[in-house]
């Protein structure tokens, strides 16, 4: 009998441990993630240096011109492959999203355009405009979102994994600060931001106005 309540009593403490625990794992997750991110702003900046672009179709090609082989796919690891490829970093490691189901920290193994950013290698979003358009370190704003996670769903309005970081995000801005929010309480699993917008709400005084942000998924080892 003794020994049966001493049993009841730890799987009493262990149920009452066991949230706490988890909680403060995905609250580490969330501080690597965000550590990431700024890496990535730190390679964005580079890369726009040098091409007057974040990665898109048309770096692609100018990448390629210069003799480089490039990823031509339309998923955020193809796009920050572009990262890797044109110089601005040298580390696969900077995309891992920790967290992120279906997503690992990548092997730096960047021999040909098949290793770079290979799927479950990136684990971030990339954010572009509407008709494949990039932005730029000219164009953005200091709010405007570059780089986001946890995602569910990508697009014109993405959908956010609310388990992964206890109902909160992370997005990389344009001024290379990094940002966090809570995702809707409707289990809609939208970014909210100040005002009851969303971070992707287009329209008068939103950071977007009349742009159509478009949000490229990473390509996870689940797809």
């Amino acid at each position: 009998m003794e020994l049966l309540v001493v049993i009841a009593i730890i799987a009493v403490l262990a149920g009452l441990a066991t949230p706490a625990i988890l909680k403060a794992k995905k609250n580490a997750d969330k501080a690597k993630t965000i550590s990431n991110a700024k890496q990535i702003g730190i390679a964005l900046g580079e890369f726009d240096n040098n091409f007057d672009s974040y990665p898109s179709e048309e770096t692609r090609e100018a990448l390629e011109d210069l003799g480089a082989e490039v990823p031509d796919g339309d998923t955020a690891n193809d796009y920050f492959a572009q990262l890797i490829i044109g110089d601005a970093t040298d580390s696969e490691k900077i995309f891992y999203a920790k967290g992120v189901r279906g997503v690992k920290e990548g092997d730096d193994i960047i021999n040909s355009r098949d290793d770079v950013l290979k799927a479950g290698e990136c684990g971030f979003g990339y954010v572009m405009l509407a008709g494949n358009e990039a932005l730029s370190a000219s164009y953005t704003r200091s709010a405007t979102p570059l780089a986001v996670a946890p995602l569910k769903e990508g697009g014109t309005d993405p959908v956010f994994d609310d388990k992964a970081y206890n109902g909160e995000y992370v997005y990389l801005r344009g001024d290379n600060s990094v940002g966090t929010g809570l995702l809707d309480k409707r289990g809609e699993g939208k970014a909210t931001i100040k005002g009851g917008k969303t971070l992707f709400t287009v329209g008068d005084d939103t950071i977007w106005e009349e742009d159509q942000p478009d949000v490229k998924m990473p390509k996870t080892r689940r797809d």
